[in-house]
């Protein structure tokens, strides 16, 4: 939003950029509200207006001026995903994947929005998160650079140690993942199984000094001699 110099809209956006910049949602919330009266379909400070509120827990007023914003002709990613972050506090999981997905579709590239449409879809199924993560392989296939993941498999890491459950995890375990949180899920499910093989398999190509120690033991109580 612009407005030529000495314009009372300019001084209250300055100020509202202030606030958002420090987090200061309910000073955000009042001062966009003088602008919206002056401008009430404007797409950004709608989108503003829905962020504020859903970060002071509103999310059932920001999910309607979130829709409006998209209806105004919001074409940021950011949008949608707010939307669904609104969906998802309200309950509402099948409202809130619709929402992530087409943050997806316009091009998200924050990890955020992988992770949490993963998460509500592993709520509901297993199956439905692995199935969802599967696809969004098959449109990056691999090899990926884990050192510097892609959004949506930075996203899917965040998710495996979110949820309830190894089979995120062990996914991407199963596909190369390094990190020793998302394996220390696997093997320690694994373990509680006393599924010891499967724990053995899974430290074989570990190059955590831990976890090698770990498969060490392991192999001399399975085979002592």
């Amino acid at each position: 939003m612009s407005d030529s110099g000495g314009d009372p809209r300019q001084l209250l956006w300055q100020q509202a950029q202030a606030a958002r910049a420090a987090c200061d949602w309910p000073q955000l919330e009042r001062l966009l509200t003088p602008l919206l009266e002056l401008a009430p379909n404007h797409a950004e400070l709608l989108d503003l207006l829905g962020q504020a509120l859903l970060m002071q827990g509103k999310a059932a007023q920001g999910c309607v001026v979130l829709q409006k914003a998209l209806l105004a002709g919001n074409r940021s990613f950011w949008t949608p995903h707010k939307l669904g972050d609104a969906h998802r506090a309200l309950q509402d999981p099948v409202a809130a994947v619709e929402a992530y997905e087409q943050a997806l579709a316009w091009g998200s590239d924050s990890p955020l929005t992988s992770r949490n449409l993963l998460e509500v879809l592993h709520a509901g199924s297993e199956a439905a998160a692995i199935e969802r993560l599967e696809r969004l392989a098959a449109a990056e296939p691999p090899p990926w650079n884990w050192q510097a993941p892609a959004p949506w498999l930075e996203g899917a890491c965040a998710a495996a140690l979110r949820v309830q459950g190894p089979a995120l995890a062990a996914w991407l375990q199963g596909h190369g993942c390094p990190d020793p949180a998302v394996r220390a899920l696997v093997w320690r499910h694994q373990l509680f199984r006393l599924d010891l093989d499967g724990v053995l398999a899974v430290l074989a190509d570990s190059s955590d000094g831990q976890e090698r120690q770990l498969a060490e033991r392991l192999a001399r109580l399975l085979d002592p001699d």
